[in-house]
């Protein structure tokens, strides 16, 4: 029986125990250098979106799944404490929790190790068992989960599917299904150029050229780090529109595209067209680059998008 109380945004996705070391720079292939901090959080691509959005006042469903450990209970209990919905979060026991380890360089730039843990064991019966039970109107997923489960939400789903194709797995037809089916795909520049089979883009004409090749008919986001994203509203061959991102000092850019994506699942979800969507997550992106770990831990203030 469908159950409409649940929140009319949802991410499935992960949910991971982060350790970040803080290094002067990035160490090399067999390098060892000394960190200079060291910050255990809560992560996870799923749960950092489902804080951001949590974070913006909007109601949010999670469909992921912890260990039967103190890092899954710790996890889940700040989750909750967010105002993120949690009653699709299963607990599976003889496996860990999901965890990561972030080096992050004095620069702001990072390298990032994931073990997936329990987030593998999200299954797309976990996914029908939500959609059963609620009828969110967005849900937003990302590649951390497996890809069957992913496949399983386009399959089920029938609102606004936001895929944010991270970490990008080698091409497949499950990866070619998915994402025929999002109706928003938001890849950054490296992901773009595995959709595409192509150099990672660093100019514009490139992030363009690539996007081309996509033959991909919904709306696309290509996230440009702090250079702010491109737009191709209505699929990769529609009109690229460039938006900036807001001059930042940036303390730590870990997770700074899951604050993005959350942060355009809400816009979205309040009716804003493409641009202006982007327009405002390229504004909370900004703001989340200036606070400490991958994880949104405090309500975001109003922060006003960059206006060209």
């Amino acid at each position: 029986m469908s159950d409409t109380q649940g929140a009319r945004i949802a991410v499935v996705g992960s949910i991971n125990a982060d350790t970040t070391y803080q290094v002067p720079h990035l160490p090399g292939p067999g390098e060892t250098i000394l960190g200079t901090s060291r910050l255990d959080a809560p992560g996870g691509k799923g749960a950092n979106q489902a804080a951001a959005i949590a974070a913006l006042g909007a109601g949010v469903d999670f469909v992921g799944a912890v260990g039967a450990d103190d890092q899954g209970a710790a996890l889940s209990a700040g989750l909750a404490q967010k105002g993120v919905g949690l009653s699709h979060l299963v607990s599976v026991s003889g496996t860990p929790t999901g965890s990561a380890v972030i080096i992050v360089a004095d620069s702001g730039e990072n390298s990032i190790v994931v073990h997936p843990g329990a987030n593998a064991a999200l299954s797309r019966e976990h996914v029908e068992t939500y959609l059963s039970d609620c009828s969110p109107e967005i849900i937003l997923t990302q590649f951390e989960i497996p890809l069957d489960t992913v496949q399983a939400i386009g399959a089920e789903f029938t609102g606004i599917l936001i895929v944010n194709p991270a970490p990008m797995p080698p091409p497949s037809p499950a990866v070619e299904a998915i994402i025929s089916r999002a109706n928003i795909l938001v890849p950054n520049r490296t992901e773009l150029a595995a959709l595409a089979g192509m150099p990672v883009p660093m100019s514009l004409d490139e992030v363009i050229a690539a996007t081309r090749s996509l033959s991909f008919d919904g709306d696309l986001v290509v996230t440009l780090g702090s250079e702010g994203a491109v737009c191709f509203a209505g699929g990769s061959d529609a009109e690229p529109v460039m938006v900036d991102s807001p001059e930042v000092v940036a303390l730590d850019t870990s997770g700074a595209g899951d604050a993005f994506c959350g942060a355009l699942a809400v816009a979205i979800n309040e009716g804003k067209d493409l641009v202006a969507a982007v327009e405002s997550a390229n504004a909370v992106a900004s703001w989340s680059v200036t606070q400490p770990g991958a994880q949104v831990s405090q309500a975001i203030p109003q922060v006003e998008p960059e206006r060209s």
